[in-house]
């Protein structure tokens, strides 16, 4: 069976945030990561304890450029969830998802006067609607709702599809590239 592409460490994280412990439902498992020798296609594996209840969890990727392993995260203040290819672990609804969290976070860190926070978490929200945008077809209007194939993408999708519209896609990634505090390097 094929194992999914991961990309870039910072897709990696995404998706293990998305996908909780089975047996309890936790968030909080602490990853140790590294590439898998004795397989090919390249093969990278991350493993932990689940925190509370401490079941073993693991996932197995291929690396999709084939190099050996996921790139690094992107350059500060920049997240790089991946290339031009559009996502193969998370759909264009998950990704929505991910921005919502995103500026949630972003509104938090701001009213809390923490800048820095507040910078990183909207250019997280600027990468995943860069991730949204790589599901459109340049010649539709909008993301296909074929394009979503997850649970959570499709409910996000059906919540709201007019989100998914090139135009929406363009004001919304004008409006949080516009609300990016300048933080100093």
């Amino acid at each position: 069976m094929p194992l999914p592409p991961l990309r870039t460490r910072d897709e990696a994280d995404v998706y293990l945030d998305l996908h909780p412990c089975p047996r309890c439902g936790s968030m909080e498992t602490a990853w140790r990561d590294g590439p898998v020798t004795d397989r090919s296609p390249p093969v990278h594996r991350y493993a932990g304890v689940c925190a509370d209840c401490g079941e073993d969890r693991e996932f197995l990727f291929e690396v999709a450029d084939g190099a050996g392993g996921p790139a690094g995260p992107g350059p500060r203040p920049k997240t790089r969830f991946g290339g031009p290819q559009p996502s193969q672990l998370l759909d264009p609804g998950e990704w929505m998802l991910v921005a919502e969290w995103c500026v949630d976070a972003w509104s938090a860190a701001d009213a809390r006067g923490d800048d820095v926070g507040a910078a990183d978490s909207l250019w997280t929200a600027v990468a995943a609607i860069e991730e949204v945008f790589k599901f459109l077809p340049a010649d539709l209007d909008a993301v296909p709702e074929s394009a979503f194939w997850s649970v959570r993408g499709r409910t996000v999708y059906h919540r709201e599809p007019g989100r998914f519209r090139r135009r929406r896609l363009h004001v919304l990634l004008d409006l949080y590239l516009n609300r990016v505090p300048w933080v100093p390097s």
